[in-house]
């Protein structure tokens, strides 16, 4: 009997078309479009690029500097652009924004068109060259170019630019727009409620009439929903199995610890379930009042947990850090960056365990509920 029931609701899962759109098809193309929105703006901007820059070499002997410069643009990981050119010809790219700034060789200036930190570290570089300026002129002074010396000395002040040097603190991406698909994932798993409001709405006599042969049927009630709900389960489970696939293929990183992944999107889509289980369970609610909840409910915890506006869920952490830990989607979107940043899984842990705990209960809640019901005729 279980393994009927059990395939018996795959079947219907497979044929539901509003199930499998909440499920799939939205988070996908919310995936898509957001990708389409986001999927470039931390290379773009936020990642570091080597900064360009326009020289003016108003002065013909400010050799020292002009080898300082060609130094730091050299190489794949190049801090600087260098583009020599006339003054008004800089003046114009740095008015257009393409330069981030002017240097004139022959006082050692620099021209910024706005505070920024791109401006600070020209300025910086500039600042270090001068403290070495009287060492250049020593090594100028008969009108030669000792290459080797010059090296040393530009050797030399490469060491002392710790101001720009990247340094990852993690190997994982900390690409900030990801927790946008992280809280696509979460609000994906929540929706899994409306398979299991229908679900808890078949075993209950006086809301369907699929309900009322079940309530006669010598068959115990704990068989019909460990079958239905294990078959459940492991649809919305593949469902976001695929969505995951997706992701990653057009470009999403969630680094590359697929199976503790894996295994939090199985987790995310059982409380899902668990909290359609409890709404199910109130039998006085018509079944439009129950998926408007479950929907409502999900979509603000997947909003918590920073669907709409990134740095909501670091705000509630900040002042009411309680929340996010009672939050099941604010855990689905913690747990994946947990994975993709931290090297332990400590933080990742706890959060299966709390969804894990908040699941069991919610599921036994709802099941006592159904099970306390009693008709006088079915």
């Amino acid at each position: 009997m279980f393994i009927r029931d059990f395939l018996y609701t795959i079947k219907i899962m497979v044929r539901g078309r509003v199930s499998i759109f909440w499920t799939l098809v939205f988070p996908l193309l919310l995936a898509t479009f957001m990708y389409m929105a986001f999927g470039n703006i931390y290379e773009q901007d936020e990642m570091f690029r080597n900064i360009k820059v326009a020289v003016v070499t108003e002065d013909e002997s400010a050799n020292g500097l002009n080898y300082m410069l060609d130094a730091l643009s050299d190489g794949d990981d190049a801090l600087l652009s260098v583009t020599r050119m006339s003054e008004s010809d800089a003046e114009k790219l740095l008015a257009d924004e393409e330069v981030e700034g002017i240097i004139y060789t022959d006082d050692v200036k620099l021209t910024v068109a706005e505070s920024s930190v791109n401006a600070s570290i020209l300025e910086t570089v500039l600042s270090e060259y001068k403290q070495y300026e009287h060492a250049l002129k020593d090594i100028y002074k008969d009108g030669t170019e000792p290459k080797g010396d010059m090296s040393n000395l530009v050797e030399k002040l490469s060491e002392q630019r710790s101001y720009y040097t990247e340094k990852a603190s993690t190997e994982g991406s900390q690409n900030v727009y990801n927790n946008y698909f992280y809280a696509i994932f979460a609000m994906s798993c929540l929706f899994a409620s409306l398979s299991s409001i229908e679900m808890m709405g078949n075993l209950q006599a006086n809301v369907s009439a699929t309900g009322k042969r079940k309530n006669v049927s010598p068959q115990r009630k704990m068989t019909f929903v460990l079958a239905e709900f294990a078959a459940l389960l492991i649809i919305h489970f593949v469902v976001e199995v695929i969505s995951f696939i997706y992701m990653s293929c057009i470009g999403v990183d969630f680094g590359d610890r697929v199976w503790e992944i894996l295994l939090t999107l199985f987790v995310g889509c059982f409380i899902g379930l668990a909290i359609g289980v409890i709404v199910g369970a109130i039998s006085k609610l018509a079944e439009g009042t129950k998926i408007g909840i479950v929907i409502g409910i999900s979509m603000v915890m997947s909003i918590l947990s920073d669907l709409c506006i990134n740095g909501v869920k670091y705000e509630i952490q900040q002042h009411v850090p309680i929340i996010n830990k009672l939050n099941p989607a604010a855990l689905i979107s913690d747990s994946f960056y947990a994975l993709n940043v931290y090297s332990d899984h400590q933080v990742f842990t706890e959060n299966i365990v709390i969804m894990t705990i908040e699941a069991v209960v919610l599921i036994a809640v709802g099941i006592l509920m159904v099970r306390r019901n009693r008709y006088a005729s079915v």
